[in-house]
């Protein structure tokens, strides 16, 4: 258990836990999370979510603007287009493809999950920002995906944070909801 690990695992249940409540201060909060987790990727040879956490970091930066830029209208909790489903899963599909090859590329280790669980989690980041509700379903199954990851690679701490985020995200669909009802 390193030391950037548990300041991943704080910071990163924090952020989630933030995000739940609408709180504009998990964008900070999971900046922490993020830079944190770069290091503990990159040992471990997880290029993919070296590179996710990156596109977090950014995600986190435009979050925090785009919250904070929308705080004085409505910007509230609601239901995904259904027209934009096949355009997500389109764009998705080509990202796991071109994710399965550079992270091939660069000898990473677990290609083809890593490459989807990335590409499906940059599509999830992009509904969160928006406020949509189905985001934490996307995440739940993510989430739950990593943590069978994180322990095919014995990064335990890593897997129990990501089975706390599973638990969140479904709280965060149940909680977000009911707010977009």
């Amino acid at each position: 258990m390193s030391v950037l690990g548990i300041i991943a695992l704080i910071s990163g249940v924090l952020g989630v836990w933030l995000t739940i409540k609408e709180n504009i201060w998990c964008w900070p909060v999971s900046i922490m999370a993020v830079c944190a987790s770069i290091a503990e990727f990159y040992e471990e040879r997880l290029f993919g979510d070296v590179g996710l956490q990156v596109f977090y970091l950014g995600a986190a930066i435009y979050g925090w603007y785009f919250w904070d830029k929308n705080k004085e209208r409505e910007f509230k909790v609601m239901k995904m287009p259904l027209k934009l489903i096949p355009i997500l899963v389109v764009v998705t599909v080509a990202q796991i493809v071109l994710f399965y090859f550079l992270i091939g590329f660069l000898k990473g280790d677990k290609v083809l999950f890593d490459a989807t669980l990335t590409a499906c989690s940059l599509t999830a980041t992009y509904m969160m920002t928006k406020k949509w509700v189905e985001n934490w379903l996307a995440w739940v199954l993510i989430d739950g995906a990593y943590v069978v990851l994180y322990g095919v690679k014995f990064m335990w701490l890593f897997a129990i944070l990501y089975l706390f985020f599973t638990v969140m995200a479904f709280y965060g669909w149940i909680k977000w909801r009911k707010a977009a009802l």
